[in-house]
């Protein structure tokens, strides 16, 4: 059993069946889950290169435009007597400001910096906790009850994080840089799962009478998170001055996560936790 089995089975409410939603839907979701496992080289070659909170910025630089001409082309003709693309106002405003500072400050934070402390092999095993977290997490923010089955894939979970770090195969980081780096990428998660739940709980909502797209949702989380990162990222660009701009190389591996692992697959990721539910997703 994989751990995203046994934990997304202890939701009773509001958790659906892996292939529920089509089978475009779950190909959307495998595509995510590669283009991710390619962001962990990625975010540890650039974590070795430049400082961490630059590195995060160019990358929503580049993300947010693109993902705003999306939402417009999306969205443009579908919304009738508003604005033509969604503008959070008043409560919402602050919804996606808690969603921006977990899902883009917090995990981007916690990523770049677990990434240059570990292997991207070990940090991209751990971040599959991710679901144990996000089912943990469902329970007050959407009401889901616990169950044998969570408690039962949560201890699977935990074992398997204690054999990645334990007897990783990565020996060439030390054990003490490693651990922390470890602990930053399960930060890393549950910062995610945080998230996750967070835009569920809109999504679900039928009280909102302006409600967000998941397109909608991503684009102002990237957006506001990435203007959370700008004081750290300007604080970088004065301590490293030029270390901290990268190289033909590095510009490449930024539009990769920008463009692909990003826009493309975020907004995919954000789809499935609408049609599929948050747990199914992650």
């Amino acid at each position: 059993m994989r751990m995203s089995d046994g934990v997304s089975a202890g939701i009773s409410k509001g958790s659906n069946g892996f292939f529920d939603g089509g089978a475009i839907i779950h190909l959307k979701l495998l595509f995510v889950a590669a283009s991710w496992g390619l962001a962990w080289a990625a975010g540890r070659e650039l974590a070795l290169a430049l400082p961490e909170a630059i590195v995060s910025w160019y990358r929503y630089a580049m993300t947010i435009p693109l993902l705003f001409i999306w939402m417009y082309f999306k969205e443009r003709g579908s919304r009738e007597g508003k604005s033509a693309i969604f503008i959070p106002r008043g409560e919402m405003f602050w919804k996606l400001a808690w969603i921006a500072f977990f899902s883009t400050f917090l995990y981007q934070l916690f990523f770049m910096h677990g990434m240059e402390r570990t292997a991207a092999g070990d940090a991209s095993i751990l971040i599959t906790f991710n679901p144990a977290f996000t089912a943990l997490l469902a329970i007050p923010l959407l009401s889901r009850k616990l169950s044998r089955n969570l408690v039962f894939g949560l201890i699977i979970g935990l074992a398997g994080v204690g054999i990645v770090t334990g007897w990783s195969p990565n020996t060439h980081i030390p054990m003490n840089q490693r651990l922390v780096g470890d602990f930053l990428i399960m930060c890393a998660a549950g910062s995610w799962a945080v998230s996750t739940n967070l835009m569920k709980q809109i999504l679900e909502s039928e009280d909102i009478e302006d409600k967000p797209s998941p397109i909608a949702i991503v684009a102002w989380a990237s957006f506001l998170g990435w203007l959370l990162l700008t004081p750290l990222a300007a604080f970088d660009l004065v301590t490293f001055g030029s270390a901290a701009i990268p190289n033909t190389e590095g510009w490449i591996w930024i539009f990769y996560l920008a463009s692909i692992s990003t826009v493309l697959a975020y907004a995919w990721f954000a789809d499935g936790v609408d049609k599929i539910g948050a747990t199914a997703s992650a």
